[in-house]
């Protein structure tokens, strides 16, 4: 028989006795609860009716074995079977003193302190028990029975107390059997006894072997809670807390085979779930870890626990509660900050449990109860982000976890907001925007949650103002697209019959006007952004899309502000959306809604429609000054619009209706006159081909009703144009000349001096003719009009016999106008007629000379820019002078003394010889016959008068005699230059020229050359070759 043979329940539980001892050192003693499985089953679970039964049975037994087996001893001589028989019976006596201890227990259950105190009163049974465990061995130290005799004797040492004993006992039984079956209930023994030795380093050792050895399941748990203590004495706390982890694992695992203990999750676990026994070493073991924690960096310390040890296969089952009895523990000890940093570790470690959430109440208890007001809104915060409707959490939270989520998600999201949305009133600038940002944010989520279905249940109030409110901070958040979306929805979307509900509807049909106008504006300046984009070769949103948007949100700002004006027409604010539609529908050209939100303003003011605007000029309604605005603005559209399509009989008495209703000293005003004028000549315009006269009584209209319009000054000069065309010279002086009075420096009065010209002209009016044209001529700065001007002016005073003028003029244009060459020459040549007229000979030779000055520098120019006429002039000109000059030549006397007065003769007589010359130069057949002649005759003159000249007076004969003889000889040479040109002027009989001066030549010649030229048949030949 193994020695395992002889393990009977109640050596077991003399060996849970034994263990009690450990317990001394101040640890709870869970030893005493004698339903412990961790206490190696201290007695099997039976009923007290099966106990009975079997201590009775077992008590007799031993009484007759043990009688038997006395008798056997005295009986047999053999002492191999003596001393098996010697060892049945103290086997057999151990049995009888273990039903004694036993008998006078109600139940085998009941609590190890009992059976402890039964055992211990039987001192002597203990006793005599040691002696035979003693005797046996001293007497057969070598039998194998040893083992467990030894073992009993172990435990019989260690119920009387004599632990070292027991232990020596224990190491030697270790020693000789290293293999026993006793192994993990001896080295559970050692480990007892060295922790109450207080070595704890063997103490350690001994449970580790526990922990190692095979069948330890009675001294596992025990082993493992023990161990950690252990570890905890020596302060290895990190190396304690593993083993106080593996203590929580061994009981969670104990009691899987309960079927309720098996179902518990992480959401409802708890370790007061467990059995009454696995309880209680629960609560201690988190209370040690507590403890063990507490002295390290506490939370911290857990979190790496539980981080480290994750491959534990209930850690998860069962971590948050060791969160929270750490957490309490520290609270119980005052240490307030140390339990939210651990309720915060867990919130961390594992954000998704519902423990966290369940823990952050816990965690915003404690900061409310400290006054933590900030961190109590971050928490908040923190809460409805982790566990709200987009969380993780959420999306895989069962029905129950959002059942029981929901009310704090609900008031914590809605203060939240509150919060934020109150704080973004008071922010400025983008800080305001990004704040109104982030309330809008908020309200969202709580409106999400508040729309959930089983939120109906939860809330307090209507949840239309809080939209409303999402509304509104998404408008000053700039995020325009969701605020009218919201704003829509309120207002159009949501049925109410409360009075302040409806006027959230209201206010919220208006501010989806309001919101519309902020998204175009946005959108214009995207566009800008796109355009400066494109203009730098950056690429961007497409032209074409842009303007789809475009014309999208105009579309629904047009269809916004018609669904208030008709849901709302008795707001005020609808009054001023018609004016605004008015201006969007005359934008777009969309006359027909122009017409009807025209009417609309003017029936809420009392006014006749503008179709009857004639009607309107006879009263004005009073208004106020908006109201008259509006009036004013509405109508002035609506005319305009008429003026668009060219009805302008209709514009016009629209503009007299508007005009009505506005101020004088306004911009409107004016414009309005002015297109009130405008539609007068436009309506002129239309009849101007057909029906002319009609047109220029409209034209002149225009100027009677609208005086300062500038559309009477193009109607005055239209009339004008009008009666131009029509030749009614008259009538058009008549409008052209009062307004050249009235508007001298007007732009368009430029051209009425031309008109005014023509007209005088048509008139015959040539003096007022050409004051019309220097007009031009004072207002032009250069060129040919000017120029052109000036000469017909000049002209026009000569057709009105005004020389004075005239001469005046033409001074002026020869002075000024060098060019072009031959009207310049022909201006000079009028400036010498005017002076030859007035008798005038040096004023008309001065023009003579400016005529061959200008000649010879046109020469030089430009030759070819001479002409014929030109030629003439000029000839005309050097003759005329060369013509004074020789007068001046014949008027000098020769004098004596001689030399003094030829002088001057000679002088005279080589200028005008100079201006014949120029003439011969000219070529100009007309003048160089008789230039030639002149010429000739100038040198005849000169050899006569020196032959008539006055003698000195102081000659005698002989020297008169020999004066005359040098007279002669002076005077031949001229005589015969004379006769030389007469000569050179007939030879041009002989070229097919000929006229008087040519003829006279030729009697010149006859005279001084008689010889030669005195025959009359020369003379009838030369006239002959001519003809």
């Amino acid at each position: 028989m193994s020695a395992s043979a002889y393990l009977s329940p109640g050596l077991i539980l003399i060996s849970g006795i034994a263990l009690s001892g450990c317990f001394s050192s101040g640890q709870a003693d869970y030893t005493q609860q004698a339903k412990r499985t961790s206490l190696g089953d201290l007695a099997n679970k039976r009923s007290n009716e099966t106990v009975a039964s079997v201590e009775m049975t077992q008590t007799q037994r031993s009484a007759k074995l043990a009688n038997i087996y006395q008798q056997l001893l005295t009986l047999e001589p053999d002492p191999e079977i003596r001393t098996h028989v010697e060892y049945r019976l103290v086997q057999i006596n151990t049995e009888s003193f273990e039903a004694q201890s036993y008998a006078d227990l109600d139940d085998e259950s009941q609590s190890d302190s009992l059976v402890l105190a039964q055992l211990t009163q039987n001192d002597a049974g203990l006793q005599k028990l040691v002696n035979e465990y003693q005797q046996l061995l001293q007497r057969y130290p070598q039998r194998p029975e040893n083992e467990h005799i030894q073992y009993q004797l172990a435990k019989a040492l260690d119920l009387q107390g004599k632990l070292d004993a027991s232990l020596a006992e224990v190491e030697s039984l270790l020693r000789h059997y290293p293999q026993t079956g006793y192994l993990a209930e001896l080295n559970f023994r050692r480990g007892e006894i060295y922790y109450n030795l207080q070595n704890y380093p063997a103490a350690i050792s001994a449970y580790q072997q526990v922990l190692t050895a095979n069948d330890n399941q009675k001294y596992q748990l025990n082993s493992l809670y023990m161990l950690g203590w252990s570890e905890f004495k020596l302060n290895r706390l990190a190396n304690a807390d593993k083993a106080f982890l593996q203590v929580f694992e061994a009981l969670v695992a104990s009691q899987q085979s309960n079927s309720d203990v098996a179902n518990l999750t992480s959401d409802n676990f708890a370790f007061e779930k467990l059995g009454s026994r696995a309880q209680n070493l629960a609560i201690d073991t988190q209370r040690v870890l507590s403890i063990s924690l507490s002295q390290q960096l506490q939370s911290q310390s857990l979190v790496s626990l539980v981080n480290a040890n994750q491959s534990l296969p209930y850690i998860n089952l069962y971590q948050h509660v060791l969160f929270a009895n750490l957490a309490q523990f520290l609270l119980d000890k005052k240490l307030d900050h140390d339990a939210e940093l651990t309720y915060q570790a867990y919130i961390d470690l594992a954000p998704d449990n519902i423990w966290a959430a369940r823990y952050s109440l816990g965690l915003l208890d404690l900061y409310q109860r400290q006054g933590k007001f900030a961190a109590m809104h971050k928490l908040k915060n923190d809460y409805v982000n982790q566990y709200g409707l987009s969380s993780t959490f959420w999306l895989n939270a069962s029905t129950a976890q959002q059942a029981e989520l929901l009310p704090q998600l609900l008031s914590f999201s809605d203060e939240h907001s509150r919060r934020l949305y109150a704080d973004a009133q008071t922010q400025q600038g983008a800080q305001r925007i990004s704040a109104f940002a982030q309330a809008a944010s908020a309200l969202n989520t709580y409106l999400q949650l508040a729309k959930l279905p089983q939120a109906s249940k939860l809330l307090t109030k209507d949840i239309l103002n809080d939209e409303y409110l999402f509304a509104d901070a998404n408008f000053e958040a700039k995020q325009y697209q969701q605020a009218l979306a919201s704003y829509y929805a309120i207002a159009y979307d949501t049925t109410s019959t409360s009075a302040a509900l409806s006027k959230i509807q209201q206010q919220s049909a208006y501010a989806t006007t309001v919101t519309i106008r902020e998204i175009i504006s946005q959108h214009d300046q995207s566009q800008q952004g796109h355009n400066q984009q494109k203009q730098s070769g950056q690429s961007g949103q497409s032209g074409q899309s842009n303007t789809d948007d475009y014309n999208k949100f105009i579309s629904q700002r047009n269809q916004l502000d018609k669904d208030f004006i008709n849901q709302y027409p008795s707001d005020e604010r609808a009054l001023q959306l018609a004016s605004n539609a008015a201006q969007y529908s005359f934008d777009a050209k969309n006359y027909t809604d122009l017409k009807d939100f025209t009417d609309f303003v003017l029936q809420a003011h009392g006014i006749h429609t503008i179709n009857n605007a004639a009607s309107s000029v006879q009263t004005v309604t009073p208004l106020s000054d908006s109201a008259r605005k509006q009036v004013q603005f509405v109508s002035q559209l609506y005319a305009n619009s008429l003026y668009q399509q060219e009805q302008y009989a209709q514009a016009e008495e629209g503009y007299i209706l508007a005009l009505q209703y506005t101020d004088k000293s306004t911009d409107s005003w004016s414009e309005m006159r002015n297109l009130l004028a405008s539609s007068i000549y436009f309506q002129a315009q239309a009849v101007k081909q057909t029906q002319p006269e009609l047109a220029v009584s409209q034209l002149l209209r225009v100027a009677q009703a609208v005086p300062e319009s500038k559309y009477a000054v193009n109607a005055e000069l239209d009339a004008a144009n009008l009666l131009l065309e029509q030749q009614r010279w008259q009538e058009a002086v008549d409008v052209l000349k009062p307004f050249q009075q009235r508007n001298p420096d007007h732009q368009f009065s430029a051209a009425i001096p031309a008109k005014l010209a023509q007209s005088y002209e048509a008139l015959a009016q040539w003096d007022l003719a050409a004051e019309q044209l220097l007009i031009i001529v004072a207002k032009e700065d250069s060129g040919a009009l000017k120029r052109e001007a000036l000469y017909t002016a000049a002209e026009y005073y000569l057709k009105a016999d005004d020389n004075s003028n005239a001469l005046s003029t033409f001074r002026t244009y020869a002075k000024t106008y060098p060019q072009p060459f031959d009207v310049a020459q022909e201006v000079r040549f009028k400036m010498s007629e005017f002076y030859r007229q007035n008798g005038e000979a040096n004023k008309q030779y001065y023009w003579f000379k400016q005529i061959l000055s200008f000649d010879r520098k046109q020469l030089q120019q430009d030759a070819n820019a001479i002409q014929a006429r030109q030629i003439e002039l000029a000839s005309i000109a050097a003759f005329s002078l060369g013509e004074a000059e020789q007068r001046s030549f014949a008027a000098i006397k020769l004098n004596a003394p001689l030399q003094k007065s030829l002088k001057r003769k000679q002088e005279a007589m080589k200028k005008a010889i100079g201006y014949y010359q120029q003439v011969l130069d000219f070529q100009l057949a007309k003048f160089v016959p008789h230039a030639t002649y002149n010429l000739a005759e100038m040198y005849r003159q000169l050899a006569a008068d020196m032959m008539s000249s006055q003698r000195p007076g102081d000659l005698d004969e002989l020297a008169l005699e020999e004066y005359e003889i040098l007279l002669e000889e002076l005077a031949y040479p001229f005589e015969e230059k004379a006769i030389e040109i007469h000569i050179s002027n007939t030879q041009r009989a002989w070229d097919d020229i000929y006229d008087q001066w040519i003829e006279k030549s030729f009697k010149r010649l006859a005279q001084m050359s008689p010889a030669l030229y005195q025959k009359q048949e020369l003379t009838h030949e030369v006239i002959d070759a001519i003809h």
